[in-house]
């Protein structure tokens, strides 16, 4: 099992890149609490 970890402020493409992930196969969580 591979945890990949996006971090990072506002603005900086954060939503983007757990797109692009979600796209190529990995399950994402986003605003996880």
């Amino acid at each position: 099992m591979q945890i990949v970890l996006v971090s990072g402020l506002s603005g900086s493409g954060k939503s983007i890149a757990i797109a692009v992930l979600e796209d190529i196969g990995y399950y994402c969580v986003d605003n996880l609490p």
